[in-house]
């Protein structure tokens, strides 16, 4: 659930700000490609003022079908649920939604390439994004320019979105909204080139994320520390693993759950995999919310409700989300030294009982 949490402009927040922002490049898995590799030119004109112009052009024409057609899809994908929504409620579900994706466009218009990427598509003639080369000098540039531009744009739109479809006694609803997104930025992008995917898709995956991550309060909690917290730190040391840690966890409970199955399918289903990784960066998110707050509630107060709610609803056990935890926790540990283990031990023994097996 999106909390409104202003953020301030210490250093200590810009400093995860900066980690956040890194998090968001293309995602290849999700991209719809017919082609590997485009030409710079083809790139840096996308990525010029008028290439990204002529593509939010583009998608504005198409955003609301599109957004109407993901609506369909997720009623379908939740139809297991009775009466997750309705179909007035899906609807304006998918409506709201195409408002918020036009306020992505509009950012997206205004904001330049970083010079560094146009520094690193100049010192070659093709951009292969199979190659390592590409991973390595390419992508990492290709992230969001300026983050709290979208956080200051985009917060109120998505609170507005929140309050007018998130019903308290149905938090069903969030899980309906972060996959109308999803299917909403899968069929976008895939009408348009290469090169435009990989300039628009971290815009996308930032909207997802903002339905159901808490990245932003956890940039908002630094503020509460110095410069040379170890809190700090070990936080700065694991937010860019984010990632490859769920991953890992995913990997690891499918191991030991092959034939696992919930009402959305086998837990290898691109969709499940795609929702049970977004769901430990989600435990991950909170996790540094509770430690840089140096409390538990908002675990306790909104991650727990929240599963306990879900989780039954779409016939996950309760004893794999207590596989999963653990496995999460064994990640961490594993990535921190003595004394880092130390500051997060606390947290993350509590998180084990909170959802230990009932």
């Amino acid at each position: 659930m999106l909390v409104t949490t202003p953020l301030d402009k210490s250093i200590t927040v810009k400093r995860l700000l900066k980690l956040w922002a890194a998090r968001y490049v293309p995602d290849l898995s999700t991209l719809s490609l017919t082609t590997n590799k485009c030409t710079t030119i083809e790139l840096m004109e996308a990525a010029s003022r008028q290439g990204r112009e002529k593509t939010a052009t583009k998608l504005s024409r198409l955003i609301e079908i599109h957004c109407k057609c993901a609506g369909i899809r997720t009623s379908i994908l939740f139809s297991y649920i009775p009466n997750v929504v309705n179909l007035t409620e899906s609807q304006g579900i998918a409506t709201s939604s195409a408002q918020v994706y036009e306020k992505v466009l509009s950012v997206y218009r205004k904001q330049s390439p970083t010079p560094s990427l146009m520094e690193a598509l100049s010192e070659a003639d093709t951009v292969d994004i199979s190659t390592d080369l590409y991973k390595i000098s390419v992508m990492p540039k290709l992230e969001l320019p300026e983050v709290s531009s979208l956080v200051t744009i985009l917060t109120p739109e998505l609170m507005q979105f929140q309050s007018q479809h998130l019903s308290a006694n149905n938090q069903n609803t969030l899980g309906f909204m972060s996959t109308q997104f999803h299917l909403s930025s899968k069929v976008l992008l895939n009408r348009l080139s290469l090169p435009e995917q990989l300039l628009l898709s971290p815009y996308f995956k930032f909207v997802e994320e903002q339905v159901c991550i808490p990245w932003q309060r956890v940039c908002t909690a630094a503020a509460q520390h110095s410069l040379n917290s170890p809190v700090l730190a070990l936080i700065e040391q694991l937010i860019p693993k984010s990632q490859e840690i769920a991953t890992r966890v995913y990997r690891h409970a499918l191991e030991r759950y092959p034939t696992y199955r919930s009402r959305r399918g086998k837990l290898d289903h691109p969709e499940v995999k795609a929702s049970s990784i977004r769901d430990v960066e989600m435990f991950q998110a909170y996790l540094w919310v509770c430690v840089l707050e140096q409390s538990m509630a908002a675990m306790e107060k909104e991650l727990y409700p929240l599963c306990e709610m879900v989780y039954p609803s779409v016939s996950v056990s309760w004893e794999l989300v207590e596989s999963m935890v653990g496995l999460l926790v064994d990640k961490i540990l594993i990535r921190l030294d003595s004394e880092q283990q130390s500051i997060v031990q606390p947290y993350t023994t509590a998180m084990q009982k909170l959802f230990a097996c009932r």
